[in-house]
């Protein structure tokens, strides 16, 4: 009986957790020099199976690769921390973003800050006008990217136009309804 009281919170909790959107850290929420708006949101799948829930928030109405932003990304699987940064190195590469060497001292960088995520965990890139990337974990912050160029290549990676989601892309800039209606 226990067992089916526990599977039934589970499943709630995984249907509440499909419709919210991710939402900003406390502390970006207060540290924001203008208050953040959500830009839009999607989720990805794969093969059928929701991998992470995705929000971006802006200081305007609309995104910029030179102002303060933010992506939040709720994940609904487990992934390990390095499959994460292998995972950014290859859409990096996979685009052309940066030179070898760029690439190589921001994943240095990345690796012991992004710790292995479950569901229902949330990782956020906060993109400061300083040009400063602030990393939380949930609302922790884990790490800094001090680059100014980090920010616009990270951010690329789900909002760039080589992107390898652009029905992704559409939703975060809010250029497509969730429903995909323009």
């Amino acid at each position: 009986m226990k067992r089916s009281a526990h599977f039934a919170a589970a499943v709630i909790l995984a249907a509440t957790l499909a419709r919210a959107d991710p939402p900003l850290p406390a502390p970006i929420a207060q540290d924001a020099a203008r208050p953040m708006q959500k830009t839009g949101s999607a989720s990805l799948h794969w093969f059928g199976i929701r991998v992470y829930d995705i929000a971006l928030y802006s200081e305007g109405d609309a995104y910029s690769t030179n102002t303060t932003a933010a992506l939040s990304i709720r994940y609904a699987v487990r992934i390990r921390g390095k499959r994460l940064v292998e995972t950014t190195m290859d859409e990096w590469e996979r685009m052309g973003i940066a030179t070898a060497a760029e690439r190589a001292a921001w994943l240095a960088a990345l690796a012991p800050m992004w710790p292995d995520v479950h569901p229902g965990e949330r990782l956020t890139a906060f993109r400061r006008n300083d040009g400063q990337t602030d990393f939380y974990f949930d609302d922790r912050l884990v790490g800094s990217v001090p680059d100014p160029d980090f920010g616009p290549a990270f951010f690329a990676i789900w909002l760039g136009e080589k992107c390898k989601h652009p029905d992704v892309r559409d939703r975060l800039l809010g250029t497509v309804s969730r429903k995909g209606k323009g």
